[in-house]
């Protein structure tokens, strides 16, 4: 019996620890077969400002150093069932930066371009949460960690799709993110 291999159906970029948190809850409450991207382990931030730097590195750069570090189903050379879902924090750019990477324009010109959902928290992740009263007060970067792992732990028990829509609707409720489109592509892949 020739066993259908688990391919990848997405990869989410963190912008850093926190969005790091979040994609890791939502991977694990929901089993999925996804990839995150952080710099080292989400202590460094990717910014607006340089993502097309990461995705020209050495993993995004072009299709045959991809699929060498992803397996990703294919059909006619176009990818299947796949994302890259870049989440990121709109401050530290300019509000042209802004508009070019939630448009999509930013990525027009790399190979991954029609598989990128571009993800983002006006300003930060953390004033998304505090709009949505998920948290009280923003934390300081000491606590930060913490705050998140409270909120989002991750899930080494059974599925909790019921969680996770709940958030996707919690999310929906706030003009400051569209974060309740990554989650929903989450849910999509089950």
């Amino acid at each position: 019996m020739i066993r259908n291999p688990n391919y990848c159906k997405g990869i989410v970029i963190a912008h850093g620890k926190s969005e790091l948190l979040l994609a890791e809850h939502i991977k694990s409450n929901l089993h999925l077969p996804i990839k995150i991207y952080a710099e080292n382990n989400g202590k460094t931030s990717i910014q607006i400002d340089s993502l097309i730097t990461v995705l020209g590195n050495n993993i995004f750069k072009n299709k045959t150093v991809f699929n060498r570090k992803y397996e990703v189903e294919e059909e006619k050379g176009v990818l299947k069932n796949f994302s890259l879902m870049p989440i990121m924090d709109l401050d530290d750019t300019s509000e042209d930066k802004i508009q070019k990477y939630i448009s999509g324009e930013m990525f027009k010109n790399h190979w991954l371009n029609p598989y990128i959902v571009p993800i983002w928290n006006k300003n930060n992740l953390d004033e998304v949460l505090l709009d949505l009263k998920l948290i009280n007060k923003l934390p300081n970067n000491k606590e930060k960690g913490k705050v998140y792992r409270d909120l989002f732990p991750t899930n080494k028990g059974e599925s909790d799709k019921q969680q996770i829509e709940n958030l996707m609707n919690i999310f929906a409720g706030s003009n400051k993110t569209n974060m309740q489109v990554f989650i929903k592509k989450c849910l999509d892949i089950l």
